[in-house]
This record gives structure tokens, sequence and C-alpha cells, in this order.
């Protein structure tokens, strides 16, 4: 009881000297709140670091994985890890000399076509050379196996194998030549789809003539090399669509669609290429409706408030028909992702050990000698 009415007057004592020096006894609460203002700004600069990071993350994750560069390596340590061994597998992919859109254009199969593939502008090419070296791998949350290839007959590919390499006793032209070769064979051989992509709706008859003698050279290459012989398929091709890249409004017109497809028709008569059925461009513009080839344009990305379509509706028209391409039937449309990606590196093995192939270069070294 003493203690406790010794307390009691040191708490008046204490109110009134508050009082009497006029200062308001809740004053500590205002100050507390002072406090808390640097704690508040640092949890934001906290939650917008993290934000950021996740951002980052988001983006680093989007971005295309290497699946072969040069010499000849394949990162299978890294690619086996984001396959998997369900059944089925669907793969696309894009070929196309420098400049023509390749990258763009497959980085609009994602959905995050911006930070997916590597693009260049054509400023930069001369400073840089070509951006994607070797083969680069995506996969969709659709499980589509994306891949973007380097480009055809580019003299910075042959120059870079001048500086750090060797052409193996070939004449540069011949050694680039067969290089653009081994690629498109490589790319019928292990896709559903491949996109041949094209600057604009003028004919390249050069591209034609490497694809014409692609097919060729193709002879005998199974699908699926580890598969069992009776379950090879020595005369397997792909899907292929041609696709117009960066048509102008005078260049999008149907007398150049329509010549365009009498030429594709013509050239590719004969072929065992699959060269109809897959992409339509009259399905999304009805005035090109024309039964013919795999032919698409794509307009100009910048040119808007034009009379055609823009890019954005007609790539996403292009998506939407090449992802609704028919699987594999049967024991092959079952191969795994993983079993696809083995039979696909001993493929490119059979394609370089090829003795068709290396006889068309022994007559070629003649020819040129």
């Amino acid at each position: 009881m003493s203690d406790k009415r010794s307390r009691d007057p040191n708490k008046r004592r204490d109110r009134r000297k508050n009082e009497s020096t006029g200062r308001p006894f809740l004053q500590a609460p205002i100050i507390l709140d002072r406090r808390e203002r640097p704690a508040d700004n640092v949890n934001t600069v906290q939650e917008a670091s993290a934000k950021q990071e996740e951002l980052s993350t988001i983006i680093s994750s989007s971005s295309s994985t290497p699946f072969m560069r040069k010499p000849n390596k394949f990162n299978s340590e890294t690619i086996l890890k984001n396959l998997t061994d369900h059944p089925g597998h669907f793969v696309i992919g894009i070929i196309g000399k420098q400049g023509v859109g390749k990258s763009t254009i497959l980085s609009h199969f994602t959905q995050n076509p911006e930070h997916t593939f590597s693009t260049q502008p054509n400023d930069e090419f001369l400073f840089q050379g070509h951006k994607t070296d070797g083969i680069d791998m995506y996969i969709t949350p659709e499980r589509a196996i994306l891949l973007d290839t380097e480009p055809l007959s580019c003299w910075t590919v042959l120059d870079q194998v001048l500086q750090t390499g060797t052409t193996n006793g070939l004449h540069p032209d011949q050694w680039l030549e067969m290089e653009t070769l081994y690629n498109i064979i490589f790319m019928f051989s292990i896709c559903n789809v491949v996109l041949i992509v094209n600057d604009g709706p003028d004919i390249d008859m050069d591209l034609l003539q490497l694809i014409q003698r692609a097919e060729m050279l193709k002879f005998c290459i199974p699908d699926f090399p580890l598969l069992a012989r009776e379950q090879q398929d020595m005369h397997y091709y792909p899907d292929i669509a041609f696709v117009c890249n960066k048509c102008t409004s005078g260049e999008f017109t149907y007398k150049k669609y329509s010549d365009l497809q009498i030429i594709l028709q013509s050239f590719f008569e004969k072929s065992q290429l699959k060269t109809r059925g897959l992409v339509n461009l009259g399905d999304v513009l009805p005035l090109f409706q024309y039964q013919g080839s795999n032919l698409f344009f794509l307009s100009e990305i910048q040119d808007q408030g034009t009379n055609i379509e823009s890019f954005p509706i007609l790539m996403s028209a292009l998506r939407d028909q090449v992802l609704a391409t028919p699987r594999k039937s049967g024991r092959k449309g079952q191969v795994s992702e993983k079993d696809w990606y083995r039979n696909a590196v001993k493929t490119f093995e059979n394609i370089r050990k090829s003795e068709y192939i290396n006889e068309y270069l022994q007559v070629v070294r003649k020819l040129r000698d």
C-alpha cells in the first residue's frame, strides 16, 4: 500500500508539470507517427524492387533457349530439362534469308513476343552481323516447340567461320551453300511445320531452288532414326507454308497474290513437299480466296491506317491456322518430346554423314574446279 501511494503523487506531479509548461500530454504519439514515415518509404522501395525482380524473372524465363550452336553443338542438358516424357510432340520451324523477319514472326507465336526471340534492325546488321546463331528453341504453354534458325546464305555466317573455324577444304562459296542445304534438310526432317519467309511478295528464285535441292538431297533420311527400321519413314516431309512478310499497301494486292500462287504451283508441281491445305489468306481476307499453295501475306508492322489489315490481326490468323495443323497419327504421333529430341540429334548426324549428300558434294567440287 505504501508503494502505491508513493507512485500516485509522482504521477500527479508529472501531470501538473506538463500543464504548467503548456505542452500537451499526448505529444508523444505525434512523434511516433513521424518516425513511421521513413519506414513506409523503405517498404515502398522494397516493394518496387521486388516487383522489378519479378518482372525481370518473367522476361528472362520467357526468352528462347539455345538449341544448337556452331560447330554442331547441341545444348542437350538444358533442352532435356524443358522437354517432357508425355506422348506427343509438335514442332514449328522457320527459315529464310537475313532481315526477312523470321524471329519477329516466330515470336508472335508466343505470349511475350517482345522478349522471346532476339530481333535486330537491318541497320545494325553491317556492324554486328546476324543475330540468331545456329538454332534457338522456345516452348509455348500449348507445348508447341518453336525453332528459330540463323539466316540462309548469309555472308556473316561464312565470315565467322573464316575467322574462327575451317571450311574443311571447301571453297567458301561451296561451304556456305552446303551449310545452307544442311540446315534446310535438318528442318525438313524434324519439324511438323516449316515456315519459309520471304521479304515482300517478289519471288526469290534462289531460295526456291535451294528448297528444291534440299528436298532432293533429303533422300533416305528417316524421320525417326532411333525407331525400329520397319517404323521409319524414309520419305517424310513436313507441311510447308510460304510467308511474304513486310508487304506494303501497294504490294498487298490480289494480283500479286495470285501471280505468286501460279509460280509456286508450277515450281512445286512434282514436289513431295506438303505445300497445300495448311494456311489460306482467304480465311481472314475473303477477297484473297484462292485454292492453291500455302501462301500467306503479312503487312508491315509500322504500316498503320492503310486499307489492309494490320500485322497483329494477320499474324494472329496465321498463328491459329498453323497451330491447328493435325498432329501425326499412330505410333509416331505418340513420340514424346524428349524422344523427338534424341531422334533429332541422330538425324543431324545422319545428314552430315549421308553418302548421298557427300556424292552430291563431290560432283559440285568437280564441276567448280
